[in-house]
């Protein structure tokens, strides 16, 4: 049953109705927009039962933004009254000065002012005061207004689109400024600086402590050595199920017939080897451990899933020819590690902090898929995607993950709807998808660039923001 807007509609409780297939579409810390699809799953939250054979839906079959897109950013108005102009140095929100009605604003050590709403177009001018381009910033809220170096001095660094932009030597102060990193000392007691953030440490818990852990002398092969039929042939996981991972039927498939699992060798081994690999590593730590629940592929001849029966469950583009699947987030106080929302949820997203995800186990899963060059992007809900990076920067630094992949992090989501698509739907599963062709990535730039979950969207801009998302390695 369709919506007018073609959502698949659902019970008032959050439960998917009774009809197979259809798919929605959402992106994110790399983040999308536009005609996307994402992926339902079959539990409400709260109920951890054994069923996960039930289906899990995907929500956005139309392509639509989502239910309730945010029409801007903050709002701009009278900001402290600091003398600073835009493009010059500063330590707090207070050295940047109000601009022509727009409040000023301190970005990682370069002033700034707030844009009045969420961006036009990319570089657009109309929410700005002269001189200066609206563009949105990688893993932050809202929207604001870069100086034009044509226009203006520049503390920072001039980028690709001629603005002012924070460089690796410019910084602020935490505690005064709306754009800043924390350093060791400057979050409140129950909070621990990680990533440049202060993460409660209730939501992200104890680390492992140093790397690299046990050696895992024999874990299967990461990549692929065969020609190009060879990597590109749809296989399926056989076994099915194993200590590390967990190919179980969902989504209208059968034990005899799952018709929506085939997908490339390459990412076949890929996967075999990360869970395998985190099942080495993380003996002994908290959190179910165990097998990673598997959704979503292709079909046998590469269609989107759902396509044979009339249904196709995910945007054009996406989970074709098997080079994505949707998996479960490695998790804690549940039955098992299978598809599943992992958090207080409403519109298809994370409300709080995910109560249910193993933030430790699933970021280290994280930066081993990261080892692979050909990973193109991987997608989490918002809330999840901060805890994992301030976790994965921890496990970078104390040596547990290989320094390719800390340099190489290529995750997509969003903590408020900026119209990338990761927004929704990701509540309940990781999205991984593999760059088409054969050969590794043309987008091996260390982590910034945003990747949307499928081609043809239309998104926002969202400039990279190397002070928050930089891995540090020992």
């Amino acid at each position: 049953m369709l919506s007018p807007l073609g959502h698949p509609l659902r019970h008032p409780l959050g439960h998917p109705t009774p009809h197979r297939g259809l798919f929605g579409v959402g992106l994110g810390a790399l983040a999308l927009t536009g005609a996307l699809g994402a992926c339902t799953v079959v539990e409400p939250l709260g109920a951890d039962t054994d069923d996960n054979a039930s289906e899990y839906l995907d929500d956005l079959a139309s392509g639509a933004a989502g239910p309730s897109a945010a029409s801007g950013g903050p709002s701009s108005g009278s900001g402290p009254a600091g003398t600073g102009a835009p493009g010059s140095a500063c330590a707090c929100d207070s050295d940047c000065a109000p601009l022509e009605g727009f409040a000023g604003v301190c970005v990682y050590g370069v002033c700034m002012t707030k844009a009045s709403a969420a961006c036009s177009s990319a570089g657009s001018t109309a929410e700005c005061p002269s001189g200066s381009s609206c563009y949105g910033l990688q893993g932050e809220d809202g929207y604001l207004c870069w100086p034009d170096c044509s226009a203006n001095a520049c503390a920072g660094s001039c980028d690709a689109d001629g603005a002012c932009a924070p460089s690796d030597k410019t910084s602020c102060s935490y505690s005064c400024g709306s754009y800043c990193s924390c350093k060791d000392g400057d979050c409140a007691a129950g909070s621990t600086c990680m990533g440049g953030k202060c993460v409660t440490d209730t939501d992200v818990g104890d680390g492992p402590g140093p790397g690299p852990g046990p050696t895992c002398d024999n874990l299967p092969a990461r990549d692929c050595a065969g020609d190009a039929a060879t990597c590109g042939e749809l296989v399926v996981f056989d076994p099915r199920t194993t200590a590390h991972y967990d190919d179980y039927p969902l989504n209208g498939e059968t034990a005899n017939n799952q018709y929506r699992s085939y997908l490339r060798r390459d990412l076949r081994m890929l996967l075999d080897y990360a869970t395998a690999k985190v099942h080495c590593k993380s003996q002994g730590w908290p959190g179910n451990g165990g097998a990673l629940g598997f959704g979503d592929m292709s079909e046998s001849n590469g269609d989107v899933p759902g396509t044979s029966i009339g249904e196709p469950g995910h945007p054009k583009g996406t989970h074709t020819n098997g080079f994505d699947i949707d998996l479960g987030y490695y998790q804690v106080n549940t039955a098992d590690n299978k598809l599943r929302p992992i958090c207080e949820n409403k519109d298809y997203h994370c409300t709080k902090a995910p109560h249910l995800l193993d933030t430790w186990r699933h970021a280290l899963f994280l930066g081993t898929l990261f080892e692979s060059k050909r990973v193109r992007v991987i997608g989490v809900d918002g809330q999840a995607g901060t805890m994992l990076v301030a976790a994965l920067s921890e496990l970078c630094k104390t040596g547990w993950v290989d320094p390719f992949a800390c340099d190489h992090v290529k995750l997509a989501y969003e903590t408020t709807d900026m119209g990338y698509g990761w927004y929704y739907f990701h509540h309940h599963h990781t999205h991984v998808s593999l760059c088409p062709g054969n050969t590794p990535c043309n987008n091996l730039t260390s982590s910034g660039a945003m990747e949307p979950l499928g081609p043809g969207m239309s998104f926002l801009p969202v400039k990279p923001n190397t002070h928050f998302f930089h891995f540090p390695t020992p």
